[in-house]
């Protein structure tokens, strides 16, 4: 059986996570709990998961020529990606994006501080294959569009979790977008009224009019919202314990949808995996390093190889 192939776009970063008890008070010492050091960003966490679940991936994205650089590679290789894509630049020695992430323990909140050049992209855009799949965060707009373009008949998958004219030219040319609640709503200009069904309707349908790719939609606590089979349907968020880090959760919902999409378990069980992989994975403190296992996924979600229809609420 040929395996198809994967190509992921985005800009990577490195992050250090720091656990403490409570949150920063303004002039006070504090003691860390846990520190962590680990590659990250939308892209090259879904690149490591789907390597980890077993599918042939290739990652692209621009790092610089230093020790972080280098990092970033050897743990995307740890997890049987394709690396000999990524693009080093060799002229700007601190280009590598840096994350600093603070988690509050006492109820697994994160906050972030992000060092980034938005204007560094790829400029290479050369591949030894075709792929079947590009998967984009939209961090880097030149790199997904070049992409688009000489790969027409790819399936595309793109994360819309910031509001940008330049993710917006993307989405135009993407099979599917995986959106935050904050991207739907500037889309739209509408309000997202969980509480009412006809509302969300008329929500999706708006979606549909502006854009011909089919939108799942992050809830965060109120969980899923997609379209499938002409029906708006509505999955509720998992129940957790207790949340421990909500750093990734969007991202491990990303990559979980998209594993389903490539490997055909369709709309209704691919949005059943997101739901629950972004849900457990706010029991999870780190990044790539606390990825979770298909095998659990799957079995959560009663699913085997041959997909079963999922339960969700039909809202027309």
């Amino acid at each position: 059986m040929i395996k198809v192939k994967v190509l992921v776009i985005g800009k990577p970063t490195y992050n250090f996570i720091l656990t403490l008890d409570n949150f920063l008070t303004e002039g006070a010492k504090i003691n860390i709990g846990e520190r962590q050091e680990v590659a990250g960003g939308a892209s090259v966490y879904v690149a490591s998961l789907l390597g980890k679940w077993g599918m042939d991936v290739s990652y692209t994205g621009l790092v610089s020529n230093d020790s972080l650089g280098a990092k970033i590679k050897s743990q995307l290789d740890s997890y049987n990606v394709n690396t000999k894509f990524i693009e080093i630049n060799y002229e700007n020695p601190d280009c590598t994006s840096t994350n600093y992430i603070i988690i509050n323990k006492s109820n697994g909140s994160s906050t972030e501080i992000l060092r980034s050049d938005p204007e560094l992209n790829l400029t290479k855009y050369k591949y030894d294959f075709v792929p079947d799949f590009i998967i984009m965060d939209g961090t880097d707009p030149a790199g997904s569009l070049a992409a688009l373009n000489n790969f027409p008949h790819a399936t595309s998958i793109l994360l819309a979790n910031k509001v940008s004219e330049k993710i917006y030219d993307i989405s135009k040319k993407c099979h599917y977008v995986v959106a935050n609640i904050s991207y739907a709503k500037a889309l739209t200009k509408l309000e997202l009224e969980i509480k009412r069904p006809k509302a969300l309707v008329n929500f999706m349908q708006k979606i549909k009019d502006l854009n011909k790719a089919q939108y799942i939609i992050m809830m965060r606590e109120n969980g899923v919202l997609y379209a499938s089979n002409n029906q708006v349907k509505m999955i509720p968020a998992i129940q957790i314990e207790k949340k421990e880090d909500d750093t990734h959760s969007g991202y491990m919902f990303f990559a979980a949808f998209v594993y389903g999409i490539i490997n055909n378990y369709g709309m209704d069980n691919s949005a059943k995996i997101a739901n629950i992989a972004g849900g457990l994975s706010l029991t999870k403190v780190g990044s790539i390093n606390a990825m979770l296992e298909l095998a659990d996924v799957l079995k959560m979600a009663g699913l085997k190889e041959v997909t079963e229809p999922v339960n969700t609420e039909v809202l027309e």
